[in-house]
């Protein structure tokens, strides 16, 4: 019976210890490369669209001379844009399909005018 109690306490320590917490996670890496990935100017159709810097702040960019800044922050694969004035959400929050040194492809979610279902839609932006 003791060597039985013996044995199972020692598989327990193995489990407990091989299912420790990692920080390395995956989404932790992801979401690392995005932050880095994101930096930089973005074009949408060949118009200016966002500048993201390090320091969190972004400008949006409305023509070729209008611009806006805001905060930008990235939770897994989530980007999500927030007004300087008060840190309310810019919109919805965006969810990153993929980003690479030349394309950053996203889904944009907005209301309609028209009050009907909230759309959906794939933007891709290029440098």
């Amino acid at each position: 019976m003791k060597r039985m109690l013996g044995l199972l306490m020692v598989v327990g320590l193995v489990i407990g210890v091989g299912c420790g917490d990692d920080d390395s996670s995956p989404t932790s890496s992801q979401q690392d490369t995005y932050r880095e990935a994101i930096l930089g100017t973005w074009k949408w159709d060949g118009s200016l669209h966002w500048t993201f810097n390090a320091d969190g702040t972004v400008a949006v960019h409305y023509g070729d001379d209008v611009e806006e800044t805001k905060n930008w922050s990235i939770d897994g694969s989530t980007l999500t844009i927030t007004n300087l004035e008060d840190g309310t959400i810019d919109g919805y929050p965006h969810v990153i399909i993929s980003i690479s040194s030349t394309q950053f492809v996203y889904i944009y979610k907005f209301d309609p005018s028209d009050g009907g279902a909230t759309i959906e839609e794939e933007v891709t932006l290029t440098r």
